[in-house]
């Protein structure tokens, strides 16, 4: 994917990524994500690896943490990706940690606000 020829026609929208397409993800990654509702690169590259590897659990997938790893290896750098090992071993790896973490947590206290004009009795 390093060819500045492949790049200018990615950037211009005359050529669709698909999700095998990236790095460290296939055909499987492709349909688990299509469950969620990603079907294409670009929805992928919008809702990024942190949130897509929520919704993954949340949908009641048990994603390893070797999926947050290839998501995140897959979108940056854009499109060339990294592959998913470095990231499993770099210094991201804590930081993409901790915003699942933070994510969830968010989820969970959304959940558990009384909701508007029900009375907690």
């Amino acid at each position: 994917m390093r060819n500045s020829k492949v790049r200018q026609r990615i950037a211009a929208g005359k050529l669709k990524l698909r999700i095998r397409d990236l790095r460290n993800l296939g055909m499987k990654s492709e349909q688990v994500l299509g469950e969620i509702g990603i079907y294409t690169a670009d929805e992928l590259r919008r809702q990024g690896a942190v949130r897509t590897f929520a919704e993954l659990k949340r949908a009641g997938s048990t994603p390893s943490l070797n999926m947050l790893w290839a998501l995140a290896g897959a979108l940056d750098p854009w499109p060339e990706g990294t592959h998913w090992r470095e990231i499993a071993r770099g210094e991201s790896r804590l930081s993409l940690l901790l915003a699942v973490e933070d994510l969830e947590a968010a989820a969970q206290a959304r959940n558990a606000e009384p909701r508007p004009g029900k009375s907690a009795e």
